[in-house]
């Protein structure tokens, strides 16, 4: 569906009640339709009609309002006043975003041209003026400013760029995340510890916890049937290096029972800890499982990391549903500027794979977990390389005054898998590693990541701005 905005274009009536300019209301409006239809191209669009004055403003803005939009596109036809200004978006509220466009009606500056049609660009002054009034008289009101021309299809994408970065806002709030169990604890990285109060009050995301022992109980009840039907798709599309069938059927039905509970429980995002709860009490490490969900649309954190939980559904809202993988450093080549990374076992769903390679599964980096009771000899793990091309990266920081936005742009490099027992992607970032790495040392992150193919670096700058947190692109 497309999305629903709402236009409102406005100009003081003085112009035409008390200034002799009677033919300028019918200019303004035909500049507003032409607008309208532009935006009608891309979106659901609620246009009211011009407004000019305050009562006309309030009434606009509460029509568009209580047509249920997600975001307001305001265009300021010629000269509109603060008393206007602050009327609509006081009357729209802080659940509509609004994005202040910068144009006019008249294309360029004519060598020749009359007073009347020239009010068409009479809003370039307010549109300057009232930034800063906001700053002063608002503090806290965020809005987007697009600057182009009304024929510029660069204006109506980056206006699309600030559409796509609120859906993503606008999804966090009341986002399902859920522990399955808990964070990791069993190897401590505070980096990882995250607080659960500052992420709700900063996003507005719902937290909460499932238990192992569910997993154990929704495991009992998966039919042999569904094991079967699982395993000969697996086993279809997959080469089984070390595994045994026993171990990969294991797999099969934990991974039916993880979907299951997370329909049941209607999670967006999973935080889950594969240690000691999981994997022993189940007897196999949920990988195949986790890379699954992320095939259908969920976005899948292991070691219970709840900031890459929610990064991975800013980047998945902003790329319109592509999956997200859990990735951190941990090879680097500096001659061919490429970092290999990754996260052993469930990190990446086999649709962000190479589609000209199988992939593979296969045991852990660490062999077994002979000295782990209960737990699996080899355990199943998804093997292949992550598709080439573009990729976003983002870490959510746990700063001093809540959490920050860093995020690196580049390139999936298109080259062979590496023999790593789980899913990798080699990103070249756009700058030096020597440069890309001291930026991080210099700007702090946490080790683990959200990957997705697609350049979508500004839209995050945009999140940023509308959750009033601190961004630093770590490969400007």
């Amino acid at each position: 569906m497309k999305p629903k905005i709402g236009l409102f274009t406005g100009g003081i009536e003085t112009y035409w009640k008390d200034c002799g300019m009677p033919e300028l209301p019918a200019l303004l409006e035909r500049d507003s339709q032409r607008l309208a239809q532009k935006l009608g191209e891309r979106y659901e669009v609620v246009y009211p009609g011009i407004a000019g004055n305050k009562d006309e403003a309030v009434q606009r803005a509460r029509a568009i309002r209580d047509a249920d939009v997600e975001s307001c596109v305001i265009y300021h036809a010629t000269y509109v006043d603060d008393d206007m200004s602050f009327a609509v978006a006081d009357e729209l509220g802080a659940n509509i975003y609004t994005i202040l466009l910068h144009s006019q009606g008249m294309q360029g500056i004519p060598k020749d041209f009359e007073m009347v049609p020239a009010g068409t660009t009479w809003g370039n002054n307010s549109a300057v003026q009232i930034c800063g009034t906001m700053k002063r008289m608002r503090p806290n009101f965020r809005f987007g400013y697009v600057f182009g021309e009304f024929d510029d299809p660069s204006t109506y994408a980056e206006l699309d760029q600030h559409i796509r970065a609120w859906r993503a806002v606008r999804r966090l709030r009341g986002a399902r995340i859920t522990y399955l169990p808990h964070r990791c604890t069993q190897v401590p990285m505070y980096d990882t510890y995250p607080d659960d109060t500052m992420m709700v009050a900063q996003t507005g995301v719902w937290i909460g916890y499932l238990s192992a022992a569910e997993l154990v109980d929704e495991m009992a009840i998966v039919t042999d049937r569904a094991t079967d039907d699982l395993y000969s798709e697996i086993t279809e599309k997959c080469d089984i290096i070390e595994p045994t069938e026993d171990e990969v059927r294991l797999a099969c039905k934990q991974a039916i029972a993880l979907e299951s509970m997370m329909r049941r429980h209607e999670v967006d995002a999973l935080a889950i800890d594969t240690g000691p709860e999981i994997t022993p009490r189940t007897g196999s490490l949920p990988a195949l499982g986790m890379a699954l969900l992320i095939d259908k649309g969920y976005v899948v954190a292991t070691e219970g990391d709840l900031s890459v939980s929610v990064g991975g559904l800013i980047l998945q809202s902003l790329t319109d549903g592509n999956p997200v993988q859990f990735w951190e450093h941990l090879m680097f080549d500096e001659e061919q500027n490429w970092i290999l990374g990754g996260h052993e076992g469930g990190s990446a769903g086999f649709s962000m794979g190479r589609s000209d390679r199988r992939p593979k599964l296969r045991c852990t980096q660490y062999v077994d977990f002979r000295n782990w009771e209960g737990a699996p000899h080899n355990a199943v793990l998804p093997e292949f390389i992550g598709a080439p091309g573009p990729v976003t990266i983002i870490n959510l920081f746990r700063g001093v005054e809540g959490y920050e936005i860093r995020y690196s742009t580049g390139e999936s490099v298109d080259t062979e898998p590496r023999p790593a027992h789980f899913e990798h992607t080699i990103f070249k970032p756009d700058i030096p590693l020597n440069d890309y790495f001291h930026r991080m040392k210099k700007a702090g992150v946490c080790h683990h990541f959200g990957l997705v193919h697609g350049n979508v670096g500004t839209e995050l700058e945009l999140v940023a701005d509308m959750l009033g947190m601190p961004c630093v692109c770590l490969t400007e």
